[in-house]
């Protein structure tokens, strides 16, 4: 749209006559402004946050970028002051050069024309020239940022009567080498303006960890006087239309730590309690919703137990709560038992106690940038969160030729829809590292602000979030707010009312599936958190591990992880490298080759549990290789923490000699393998204890019947010399009586009456 009551060319004309008439002040003040402070080299690179600079092909040895002060809004009255930031990022050092600070008369007719206009790297056809200035020597590595100021009268549309946008450029050559960048220029002459309602969402969570809970440490680090925790609510002053999102794990890690909570933490508590804003419940470490739900979970995952981390000593007295509503609500999930004792020591408190809040709206869901698909709403909208944060990336907004309202359904789900643009400007703003990279941030906001309002009468209602790694380094908050809210384009306005406005049916989501490898990771973390969760059965209180799995692995899965500047991928490796270390905490150790001589006995094994904190009950099961071996029973122990224990396998041996290979399995008292198989060989001689008892027998045997021989023999002897006695006695005694009456000897047998010479009648 051209200004009223002029050419083009009458347009040209005069600001070409304006522009020669203010060349030679401008030229006088950059002189001055060449030798002062603002143009020697600056310890950080204000093009960071700035306008893109738009590089010449075959010069591209210096970069610039533009920034126009009072975050870009000018009016009446006021000068025109902009900052071009020239940097030289060779090793070779360039001479003096000029800045030519130009407009394009033609001003933006939309959003989607300003950003084609910024990143456009065609020659402008309407641009005139009204302002220049003297580049110094730019040393090696280094930049300098160039003021240009164009007095309010020679405002070339200062007596323009309705608001505009004005795209404005620089021009830098440096010796043969030139560059060029692209900024824009609110103009706002005053008068009534279509105001938009605009709800700002922000949470507040922690630096991405994996830790499960906040460090006692860490929340001394995060609360301080200028921790990140902090820095949020000082943000926050007057400013009680923004809703929150707040991390769980945060209020938990404070709670947790009873008594010996840093003081900076109760009081940041405290603060937090007090604040009047809304305020909802992020997941448990603020883990990605969509990311489970695409890697196949029902539903996303709560918090277990955190009894874990309860010291009972840090509970006496029984520390003040805050925050604590009068109901706490209760979480999915079976909490373990509050007390370590029953009736002796102090009552610790429950998961429900530690995760409770009073917040002000409930189920919403905040997945991160260009996460959701239409598929993951019905299940987040079955575990009650109904209302879900969506990028405007994550949509068709930027497609569409007007700004739509925030609001617009999808299925039974209710979408609150970001405006991506306006968001990244924001972001960019209170993460500015100098004002000149805010006010280049913020001169984007205004802009597209001021050519919302030019689009309709009616107000629209627009929703603006903020990500989750601002807070690392963001320090403009409460200066950005301020900024927005006090524009003549915007007015504060609450989630509620933003989200409750009428609702964009032009608005479509598109589908925007995380990376298979992220999904991938997640899968992978979900297997070792079942086969820990198997493994704690081992332990007396399985929840002592599980809870602290589960904790972990949420904070693992946080938004802020898929910041591109994040090491999840290295984080992910660690996790899965300890989740090796655990499984195989308990094993049964190397043991040498047994030599089995008896029929039936134990065989010990070493069972090691380097646990270092948990004492484990293991079942240990043998299996033979062949039926050499019987077992008549698995063993079951208890093996303290950081110790080893023998356990006893009873072993009977059958019939037969020969090898045996017996296989050895740890298990949990409900059945669950622990750690690796392992072997051992058993060589089986059985049978030697049974030969060696017949070799004994016969040997016995062979001794008594020895001895049964021998004095037989012994006595045959005896019998033979008494009666060789007998005989030599009776020889002695009879003498010659030994001739009968008959005449013969006693010995003589009588003959035969049939005998030769014997004759019977």
């Amino acid at each position: 749209m051209r200004v009223p009551g002029l050419s083009l060319r009458g347009t040209r004309i005069r600001a070409a006559l304006v522009g020669a008439a203010v060349t030679a002040a401008t030229l006088l003040s950059a002189a001055g402004a060449a030798g002062a402070p603002a143009a020697a080299p600056a310890a950080t690179p204000a093009a960071a946050g700035s306008v893109t600079s738009v590089q010449t092909a075959t010069n591209p040895s210096i970069t610039a970028s533009i920034s126009a002060s009072n975050a870009g809004i000018l009016s009446p009255g006021q000068d025109l002051v902009v900052s071009v930031t020239v940097s030289n990022p060779t090793a070779k050092a360039y001479a003096s050069g000029s800045v030519t600070l130009w407009y394009d008369t033609e001003p933006r007719s939309s959003r989607n024309d300003l950003s084609s206009w910024l990143t456009s790297t065609t020659a402008e056809t309407d641009r005139v020239d009204f302002g220049q200035a003297a580049v110094p020597t730019l040393e090696p590595g280094s930049s300098v940022v160039v003021p240009v100021t164009v007095p309010a009268a020679a405002v070339p549309f200062g007596s323009r009567p309705t608001p505009a946008v004005f795209g404005i450029g620089a021009t830098v050559a440096v010796s043969d080498h030139a560059a060029e960048a692209r900024g824009s220029v609110a103009w706002y002459p005053g008068g009534e303006t279509t105001r938009s309602d605009i709800a700002v969402v922000m949470p507040i969570v922690s630096p991405s960890t994996g830790a499960g809970l906040i460090s006692a440490q860490d929340l001394a680090t995060y609360t301080g006087a200028t921790g990140v925790l902090t820095r949020d609510l000082d943000g926050l002053q007057n400013h009680s239309t923004v809703a929150v999102g707040i991390d769980p794990m945060i209020i938990a890690s404070i709670r947790a730590l009873g008594n010996a909570a840093p003081a900076s933490a109760t009081a940041w508590l405290d603060r937090l309690s007090a604040l009047p804003n809304d305020t909802f419940s992020l997941g448990y470490g603020d883990a990605d919703v969509t990311g489970q739900i695409q890697a196949g979970l029902p539903a996303p995952l709560q918090p277990t137990a955190l009894g874990y981390a309860l010291d009972p000593k840090n509970f006496t007295p029984t520390p003040t709560a805050i925050g604590e509503p009068q109901t706490p609500t209760s979480t999915p999930a079976a909490t373990p038992s509050p007390s370590p004792t029953s009736g002796t020591g102090p009552t610790l408190p429950s998961l429900d106690r530690l995760l409770a809040w009073d917040y002000s709206l409930a189920g919403i869901a905040w997945p991160g940038d260009g996460t959701v698909r239409a598929a993951d709403l019905p299940p987040l909208t079955a575990a009650g969160l109904s209302t879900v944060i969506v990028s405007g990336s994550n949509t068709n907004a930027a497609k569409l030729d007007a700004t739509p309202n925030a609001p617009t359904r999808s299925g039974s789900s209710t979408l609150a829809v970001s405006d991506q643009r306006l968001s990244d400007a924001l972001r960019q703003a209170v993460s500015a590292p100098s004002d000149l990279a805010w006010n280049a941030a913020m001169s984007k906001l205004n802009a597209q602000l001021q050519l919302i309002g030019a689009e309709s009468s009616t107000p629209l209602h627009l929703l603006i979030a903020l990500d989750r790694s601002w807070p690392s380094s963001g320090t403009q908050l409460q200066r950005t707010l301020d900024s927005l809210f006090s524009n003549p384009w915007s007015t504060p306005a609450t989630f509620s009312a933003v989200v409750a406005s009428t609702q964009s049916a032009e608005v479509a989501l598109t589908d925007s599936p995380e990376s298979q490898a992220r999904i991938g990771a997640i899968h992978a973390l979900l297997q070792d958190e079942k086969a820990l969760d198997e493994f704690a059965t081992i332990l007396a209180d399985p929840t002592t591990l599980a809870g602290r799995t589960r904790a972990q692995l949420l904070t693992l899965l946080a938004v802020s992880w898929q910041n591109p500047r994040s090491d999840w991928t290295a984080a992910v490796a660690q996790s899965r490298g300890a989740t090796v270390k655990t499984l195989h905490a308990v094993h049964i150790l190397p043991t040498e080759n047994v030599n089995l001589v008896s029929a039936q006995g134990s065989i010990p094994f070493t069972v090691s549990n380097e646990l270092p904190d948990e004492a484990v009950t293991v079942v240990l099961s043998a299996s033979p290789s062949n039926s050499r071996l019987e077992i008549d029973q698995p063993t079951t122990k208890t093996i303290p923490q950081d110790s080893r224990a023998t356990m006893l396998v009873p072993v009977k041996a059958k019939v037969g000699n020969g090898q045996v290979v017996l296989s050895l399995q740890l298990y949990s008292p409900t059945g669950v393998p622990i750690g690796d198989p392992s072997s051992v060989t058993v060589e089986v001689h059985a049978d030697w204890e049974g030969i060696g008892a017949l070799i004994f027998g016969i040997l016995v045997v062979l001794l008594f019947g020895f001895g049964i021989v021998r004095n037989i023999l012994r006595r045959r002897a005896h019998r033979r010399k008494g009666d060789d006695e007998n005989d030599a006695d009776d020889e002695s005694t009879d003498g010659d009586a030994s001739v009968d009456a008959d005449g013969r000897e006693p010995d003589d047998e009588p003959r035969s009456p049939s005998g030769p010479g014997g004759a019977h009648g």
